[in-house]
């Protein structure tokens, strides 16, 4: 039995591997490959300033911007597209297609659809383009109109023009190959290979489970397929009514062409790059022929151009590139310190908003939701206050005490110089010792009012929180305040004392 099962296995693993994606060069080693750029768009940068995409037209709700293009929004009954402005000529070619669809709801819809028609589409009832198209249309169904609940489906349908697509019974009796696959709101985009060589469509599907961009599967393969020599390449969709986000990432476009046609290709090539050559030289010796003619009529006006002033040097670029990357760190730093300041400010407007609910609900439960050991936080932003408007008086006193010992030095030197030599009889100025001492006076009376001041608000405003539990209190009493006070004034005046006897 266990060998049975690693016999399906076996089998199983290798249909898998011979249907994986493979590179069609690896396969068919004469055929060349050329990436088309003009037939392909991928971000960063995808559109330019003025919302256009390079090569590409887009109409209807379809928006560009720099890493995608949005088709569709998720907004009922909208329709948009793009396609390329110039046109594929090649016989075999590779899409390389990353999209995303996303929505809302567990089941989405319309869907979208890309092509490769004859002429480019117009907005229609075909997920956003016209019917009875020319070409190719690859559907992206995600709504199930036949409730067959074979939706969302990945299907293909060939159109000479004279076919009008069944949306109501999702053209089940039309599509020539399909396979269901969800594709809606994966965790990465998903990506789409659409091979056409030697008249065979081959498609593969990347889920957008795996984070390797390699793991396609196998999805379905139409042989003699007929499709027009040349043609033009678009992407559409449609919302109803449910809606999703049709994006696309990256459209990639190769080329491949027949080794053995190259030599003739190659030689046209090689003639016309030889033209392009020559007309380039010659307009090169013109153009140094009329700066030379300039440079000799106007002698004045013509000054040499420094090329180490055009161009930047390396230790410039090294320099900027150090000067920029300091300034992104500042700008980090800068956000950073926002946002540690916004949620400083949230914990602190959590914390008093608790304190005042804890407060409230405590009163009118008639008992208090605060605990005997935990003082309260306006009770402790009232003392921080106080202590604060404490120490600026505390400042000012020092400084009344500072200009009060400058006068008294002012006076004991006015004393020496003006007592007589060789007498023990000071002749003091009576004038400008009594103006002096009045001044001290009243620094001393103002000291006094503005220390009973604020021992009057510190015993009527200033009280410190009840705390139960011992420790070290950072509130000063009212007694030893005082007391400090009271033992500098009786300083000051001991030492003016002392100075005067």
């Amino acid at each position: 039995m266990m060998r049975f099962y690693q016999f399906i296995l076996t089998v199983c693993s290798s249909f898998i591997t011979i249907y994986a994606f493979t590179d069609p060069t690896i396969l068919n080693p004469q055929l060349t490959k050329r990436f088309e750029y003009k037939l392909s768009f991928k971000g960063p940068h995808l559109a330019f300033k003025d919302g256009t995409v390079p090569f590409w037209s887009f109409g209807g709700s379809a928006i560009a911007s720099d890493d995608q293009v949005r088709v569709t929004p998720s907004i009922r009954s909208q329709k948009g597209w793009i396609w390329t402005k110039n046109m594929m000529t090649a016989d075999s070619w590779l899409l390389d297609v990353k999209l995303r669809v996303t929505g809302r709801g567990r089941v989405g819809a319309d869907g979208m659809a890309i092509w490769f028609t004859d002429k480019p589409g117009v907005e229609g009832p075909v997920f956003g383009s016209n019917d009875n198209w020319n070409g190719l249309g690859l559907f992206l169904d995600s709504f199930d109109n036949d409730a067959l609940q074979n939706n969302p489906i990945i299907a293909v349908m060939i159109n000479d023009g004279t076919k009008s697509y069944d949306h109501h019974q999702d053209g089940s009796g039309q599509i020539q190959g399909s396979c269901i696959r969800d594709f809606r709101n994966k965790p990465h985009p998903i990506r789409l290979k659409i091979e056409y060589i030697n008249q065979a469509l081959t498609i593969y599907i990347n889920n957008g489970i795996s984070q390797d961009d390699n793991a396609f599967e196998f999805c379905t393969r139409i042989d003699g397929m007929q499709l027009p020599k040349s043609g033009y390449l678009g992407v559409t969709a449609a919302t109803g009514g449910l809606a999703d986000d049709h994006d696309v990432l990256e459209f990639l476009t190769n080329t491949y062409s027949d080794k053995q046609a190259t030599p003739q290709n190659q030689a046209a090539t090689d003639e016309q790059a030889k033209k392009y050559k020559e007309e380039y030289e010659k307009y090169e010796q013109d153009l140094k022929t009329q700066q030379a003619e300039y440079q000799k009529d106007h002698p004045d006006l013509t000054t040499p151009i420094s090329e180490q002033q055009l161009y930047e040097s390396e230790y410039d670029r090294e320099f900027r590139t150090i000067l920029e990357g300091q300034d992104q760190i500042r700008l980090s730093l800068v956000n950073v310190d926002k946002k540690m300041a916004e949620i400083l400010g949230r914990v602190e407007r959590l914390a008093v908003t608790a304190g005042g609910q804890q407060q409230i609900s405590g009163q009118a439960q008639g008992a208090s939701a605060i605990p005997a050991d935990v003082a309260r936080i306006q009770d402790i932003n009232r003392v921080i206050n106080s202590n604060t408007d404490m120490t600026r008086t505390i400042q000012s006193f020092a400084q009344i005490l500072t200009d009060l010992q400058q006068k008294v030095n002012f006076l004991q030197s006015n004393v020496n110089n003006q007592r007589p030599v060789g007498s023990g009889q000071p002749a003091i100025n009576s004038n400008i010792d009594a103006s002096i001492l009045n001044e001290v006076r009243e620094t001393v009376k103002m000291i006094k009012s503005e220390t009973n001041t604020l021992i009057q608000k510190s015993s009527h405003e200033v009280k410190c929180p009840t705390v139960t539990t011992t420790g070290n209190g950072s509130c000063v009493g009212s007694f030893t305040f005082i007391s400090a006070i009271a033992i500098q004034v009786l300083v000051i005046i001991g030492y003016l004392a002392y100075k005067y006897t």
